[in-house]
């Protein structure tokens, strides 16, 4: 009898998988009552609804030769694949061995999965055509969101890679998820045409955005070897650097233009940060953005991100609250701030409160000490220190907050005006 039906947002929604099991786990909810239902990708104008995951402590360890071929079971196109893996926790949850017969059939389907990912990169077309190539597939969404980095990096020539609920474009730069084509006989000229439509218009739009391969956890000396954002955002997704990323829904990369010359660092995601897997867009962000244009800025023009990467949070409730990260916790994140500087190399960066200062300067900052004057750094850029916008929403009085949001626009004015100096 099914006790619960569990929707996830795509064949590739692996966080809210996860969320969902340990909550269900927790609940001790059998896996004979679990209907697991994957909706069809969103349309690419629509903006993805926000959804809130349910919050519950881990209660299976999975040991690290289940945990490496987990991704690939979950990326497959096998039926049961999401009963397997919950009917894996639920069995270590209960302090039980997995029986060889259920490991087995884990190991199976994510042998053919890897196989169908290397058919899939060994059929992309010779790069020696300087043309568009195009590929048809048959192969699941989720199984080309999984070997989007790879792609990108396999063949330097602009290509295509359609299926039918996913098509991915690499435009000899980075890589575009858009939805699929249903009709693959249009002509080629036509689907070139409307792949460069989709990557243009997908820009910034959420459902690209918050479409995520799956990926085996990064290393540091991965991480900074990164040579393009698409390839750090990718390796991002299944960071576990620190304890941050057990809680939280999953990895909020930075975003906007990267060519920016100007990059704002904040302190961390917050609440609707994690739920929509974008930094700043949340109470803080919308000040932020106000103030900014207030400035004369654009955040089309700039690229927004954060000193930690992941939500720190304690759970009262239905709500989710704040906590400030630790030392060890930005330290962690070091590896992909950094990166992500190297790789946008600004001219200018914005500090937005201590947690940002602190990791960008490397060390103890005071911002009302070291705030809006222009900060040399190593790499001969220029830092600029200011107040984390969600500090004037915390002011107490509408006169405190007129006197410092004005004095934040001045900040921003200035990093914005020091291009031109």
């Amino acid at each position: 009898m099914i006790r619960e039906t569990v929707t996830l947002s795509t064949t590739s929604d692996f966080s809210g998988w996860r969320a969902w099991a340990r909550k269900l786990l927790h609940d001790k909810v059998s896996t004979e009552s679990i209907q697991w239902i994957v909706e069809a990708p969103p349309s690419l104008y629509g903006t993805s609804a926000t959804r809130t995951l349910p919050t519950a402590p881990s209660t299976a360890s999975l040991p690290r030769a289940l945990a490496a071929i987990f991704p690939a079971v979950f990326v497959s196109d096998a039926p049961d694949r999401l009963h397997l893996l919950y009917l894996t926790l639920q069995t270590l949850r209960d302090g039980m061995p997995v029986p060889d017969e259920l490991a087995e059939r884990l190991r199976s389907i994510a042998m053919e999965t890897r196989k169908k990912a290397l058919d899939l990169r060994c059929q992309m077309p010779d790069a020696s055509n300087p043309e568009w190539q195009i590929l048809h597939t048959s192969h699941t969404a989720a199984l080309i969101d999984s070997q989007a980095d790879a792609l990108s990096n396999l063949r330097p020539t602009p290509w295509i890679v359609m299926a039918p609920d996913r098509t991915l474009l690499w435009d000899g730069r980075e890589y575009r998820f858009g939805p699929g084509f249903t009709d693959n006989a249009l002509p080629p000229s036509e689907v070139i045409e409307t792949a460069r439509e989709l990557a243009t218009a997908g820009r910034g739009n959420a459902y690209w955005d918050g479409i995520a391969p799956v990926r085996l956890h990064p290393t540091p000396g991965k991480i900074e070897s990164s040579a393009s954002l698409a390839s750090l955002r990718a390796q991002a997704i299944d960071c576990q650097m620190c304890e941050l990323c057990k809680p939280a829904t999953r990895t909020v990369s930075g975003e906007g233009n990267p060519k920016a010359r100007i990059i704002f660092i904040g302190e961390q995601p917050g609440d609707q940060e994690d739920l929509h897997g974008r930094p700043f867009v949340g109470p803080a962000g919308q000040l932020f953005d106000l103030a900014l244009r207030e400035a004369g800025g654009s955040r089309a023009e700039m690229w927004i991100t954060n000193a930690v990467k992941h939500f720190k949070f304690i759970p009262k409730g239905h709500r989710r609250i704040h906590q400030k990260p630790d030392t060890p916790e930005i330290n962690a994140c070091t590896p992909w701030l950094a990166t992500e500087r190297r790789v946008l190399s600004p001219e200018v960066t914005v500090m937005l409160g201590v947690t940002a200062a602190s990791a960008v300067l490397g060390r103890s900052v005071t911002v009302s000490r070291e705030r809006s004057r222009p900060i040399p750094l190593e790499d001969g850029s220029i830092g600029l220190v200011t107040v984390h916008p969600s500090y004037l929403l915390r002011l107490p009085d509408e006169e405190s907050k007129a006197r410092e949001y004005t004095k934040f626009v001045n900040d921003l004015r200035m990093a914005i005006s020091t291009l031109a100096g």
